[in-house]
């Protein structure tokens, strides 16, 4: 560690190809990147998504006593407020073209593209697959219950519908399962008795909706990654669940974050509006936000404030992570739920 100077007559500044520890308009220190224009397009993305670059880290961690010359970079130093023309590196001098930088641009759009259609595209997919699943395994699930309840319909009583599962595809008969959990049941049961096919069958079907939840839980899981990757700001703001649907009624990320926040309230409720228009009833005041606990949990008379203050901040967490603004999720969650307790009061 070099010995402490004065604050602020040092500078730690990122340019396209390196990070430069600068003090009286001489380099100090320097964390060179690579000439690789597809590895400079990443430092550039990451840059872009307000991410600190690991040469930037490697620098404070060499230097104490400095400021940075961008707000993305808050979390390790002071912002400095002077003329970055004063901080100027001669590129060539390392033996950098312009002509690299173009390249790397190039490389850095293509990327934006990918990463554009992989997030937004296979999302909007995932939330789909999700959302049919669900009703596959409530038809399913009813089914189940109401032909298993002639055989056991004390089953019904206080069980979930995975414990439900479970107990059937691992144990088959009523008697099987009051064994297993040693239920003290007594034997004047009303239902009906069940023959070693009729078991299976209700084994299999068990066995299906295992394997429908199980892959359920892994589109979730698909869903959740995703959102933290690419939509921080939304994931802390709505979680990854309802961020996901609200990207996928959207249509994309761009799309969400070019919306105003009052179309966004009603995102989820397009037959409530559709109606409102042409009949002249009520308009919506809240669409897929009503199954956020914010809005469900508040009395009815305060939900469609409540509805709009929520939508306000979406709308912004969803620009900051459309165009790489800086993480922000944890704050606006904050100012939302400050915003809200003054509804209430």
């Amino acid at each position: 560690m070099n010995d402490k100077e004065e604050k602020n007559t040092r500078v730690l500044h990122t340019t396209w190809f390196g990070v430069f520890m600068i003090g009286d308009s001489k380099v100090l220190d320097k964390e060179l990147f690579s000439k690789d224009p597809e590895k400079l397009a990443e430092k550039k993305f990451s840059m872009e998504k307000g991410e600190i670059l690991e040469e930037e880290k490697n620098l404070a961690e060499r230097w104490d006593g400095f400021s940075v010359t961008s707000k993305r970079l808050n979390d390790i130093g002071e912002l400095w407020e002077g003329e970055l023309s004063d901080l100027e590196v001669d590129l060539e001098e390392y033996s950098y073209q312009e002509t690299l930088l173009q390249e790397a641009l190039v490389k850095l759009g293509s990327k934006k593209i990918r990463d554009s259609i992989d997030f937004g595209e296979h999302l909007a997919k995932a939330v789909d697959a999700i959302q049919d699943l669900n009703e596959i395994i409530n038809i399913k699930m009813e089914r189940l219950r109401d032909w298993y309840s002639l055989h056991f319909p004390e089953l019904e009583q206080g069980v979930s519908d995975e414990e439900y599962v479970n107990m059937i595809f691992q144990h088959g008969s009523r008697e099987n399962i009051i064994e297993e959990k040693g239920w003290d049941i007594s034997e004047d049961h009303t239902g009906g008795e069940i023959t070693e096919k009729e078991e299976d069958v209700f084994k299999k079907m068990a066995e299906g909706l295992k394997d429908d939840m199980a892959y359920r839980e892994k589109l979730h899981d698909y869903v959740r990654r995703r959102m933290e990757k690419y939509a921080p700001n939304m994931t802390a703001l709505t979680g990854p669940k309802l961020g996901g649907e609200l990207i996928s009624l959207a249509g994309s990320l761009e799309e969400l974050a070019k919306k105003p926040a009052s179309t966004i309230q009603v995102l989820g409720a397009e037959k409530a509006l559709f109606k409102h228009l042409n009949k002249g009833t009520d308009p919506p005041k809240h669409g897929a936000l009503l199954q956020h606990p914010y809005v469900h949990q508040a009395p009815k008379s305060l939900r469609g404030k409540i509805a709009r203050a929520f939508a306000n901040k979406i709308a912004i967490a969803a620009r900051l992570d459309y165009f790489g603004g800086e993480f922000k999720g944890d704050e606006l969650k904050e100012d939302l739920e400050e915003r809200i307790e003054r509804i209430k009061e």
